[in-house]
């Protein structure tokens, strides 16, 4: 290992402890257990068309989920954002925004006992936030729990009854606070997204060749850094601000022991913030370029893993929002390069003998 490389990894390794010490100072103020509850296990398949009697959780399917809202069984509940509530919902619904659970749950807990079975749903077969919800209540007491799979996409693309706020009605509870402020998903279009993660890629191969045909000392090389941390500070942003949530993002991708996911959930996000910033504004540019580099090879190993086993899971990166794996790996992959291209990158006016 020469001195160079030494240096760069000792850094890099400062920048992590760094990073880690913050996150666990943070989190003491009100922020949730360094060692998460035992893991509430969700069943992998559904009952289809079967309304079990027992208690626990379950996935249902769509005819479960019309029996009992036209036998009123219990108590329908929106896991979605409080704008997607307010634009449609299953008839009889509640709103009870998973990623807004300080806002929302003290009305469930009003409306519903804990010994009233509940119907949770979201966007659909590729949206978590009812299974978050579900993990949280049963965590409080509630009984029976039933999870509608197909959710609002199925119920609504089938031509079935929903309910809706009237056209220009605020949505309950639609107060800007800094959570949702921090929510980018929420409020920006999904074509600035494809866009944005085209131009990420094309951004990323356009490194990499750089990097194979040797030109380091190229300026796109730094200011690709420099996107790469700007992107990595906006996702960290709503993580800090909503550890809970993060910590069942986590915990879905069920590649953490349970006692290790808050603990990650806490420090992640300080990693990406203190890497991004440092990128920004430090010398030490080359080594918040490796931290980053390492940690997005390592949601990558992630990411593909769950796709080889077929597990539903969300990357949690911009917020509360929901896109295809397959789109969070492509963006992942630009990122990579743009982060190789910190790491690779000389100035040339720190190299000595060279012409300024």
């Amino acid at each position: 290992m020469n001195s160079a490389f030494r240096k760069l990894f000792v850094r890099a390794l400062l920048l992590v402890a760094a990073a880690a010490a913050a996150g666990i100072a943070f989190n003491l103020a009100g922020g949730i257990p360094l060692v998460a509850p035992p893991r509430v296990i969700l069943p992998d398949e559904s009952r289809g068309e079967e309304l079990p009697d027992q208690d626990g959780l379950h996935m249902v399917g769509l005819e479960a989920a019309r029996r009992f809202i036209d036998e009123g069984l219990g108590t329908v509940v929106d896991a979605r954002s409080p704008e997607q509530y307010a634009a449609g919902h299953l008839p009889g619904a509640i709103d009870c925004h998973a990623y807004e659970l300080e806002v929302y749950l003290p009305k469930l807990l009003e409306l519903a006992p804990l010994d009233r079975p509940l119907l949770l749903y979201c966007n659909g077969e590729d949206c978590e936030d009812s299974r978050f919800l579900a993990q949280t209540l049963d965590e409080l007491g509630y009984r029976r729990l039933y999870i509608y799979e197909g959710g609002f996409s199925q119920w609504s693309a089938l031509g079935l009854p929903v309910d809706g706020s009237a056209p220009g009605a605020p949505a309950q509870g639609a107060r800007l606070t800094l959570k949702r402020a921090l929510d980018f998903s929420r409020y920006i279009p999904d074509w600035v997204w494809h866009l944005g993660e085209i131009l990420l890629l094309a951004t990323g191969l356009f490194v990499l060749m750089l990097v194979v045909g040797g030109r380091t000392e190229a300026p796109v090389l730094v200011a690709a850094a420099r996107l790469a941390g700007v992107i990595f500070v906006l996702a960290a942003l709503h993580k800090i601000a909503s550890p809970a949530q993060f910590a069942r993002i986590v915990d879905n991708y069920r590649l953490l022991a349970p006692g290790l996911v808050n603990l990650a959930a806490i420090i992640l996000p300080w990693i990406e913030l203190t890497g991004g910033l440092v990128i920004l504004t430090c010398p030490w540019r080359n080594a918040a370029s490796l931290v980053l580099f390492c940690l997005t090879a390592l949601f990558i190993v992630a990411i593909t893993i769950n796709l080889l086993r077929g597990i539903e899971f969300d990357c949690g990166c911009f917020g509360s929002g929901h896109i295809a794996a397959w789109r969070v790996l492509l963006r992942d992959v630009g990122l990579l390069f743009c982060c190789l291209g910190g790491i690779v990158w000389k100035n040339e006016r720190h190299i000595p003998g060279r012409a300024r």
